[in-house]
């Protein structure tokens, strides 16, 4: 599959990369932006980091987040919630693990996704 061009709520336009495409240099990409922080700072990390990864390009006048993360800070929320969104399904390539299992199903207390808790 090729990249996707999506329409954010302000207008503006991006280009997201295939998660398919995603490599392993992606996702430790994305672990060395969380690794010094921790709790809801680091899971926002994250997020800013499969972001990243996946925008190609944007018609923001801000460098992208690969090159500079901190343009995320820039952003709407509404725009920056819509390509969070847009960032489900990276998860899922990128870190399967922590996806719906049936031993997360089964575990109420599991921290993972789709868990009973």
């Amino acid at each position: 599959m090729a990249s996707k061009k999506v329409k954010l709520p302000s207008g503006a336009e991006v280009t997201l990369r295939d998660p398919k495409e995603l490599r392993v240099k992606d996702r430790k990409k994305i672990y060395v932006n969380a690794n010094d922080k921790t709790g809801i700072v680091q899971a926002l990390s994250l997020t800013d980091g499969i972001i990243a990864v996946l925008v190609e390009s944007w018609s923001f006048d801000l460098i992208i987040p690969s090159i500079r993360l901190e343009s995320l800070d820039e952003l709407e929320m509404a725009d920056y919630d819509f390509l969070v969104d847009e960032t489900k399904e990276a998860q899922k390539v990128l870190f399967p693990a922590l996806g719906k299992t049936e031993q997360t199903e089964q575990d109420t207390e599991s921290p993972f996704d789709n868990s009973n808790a």
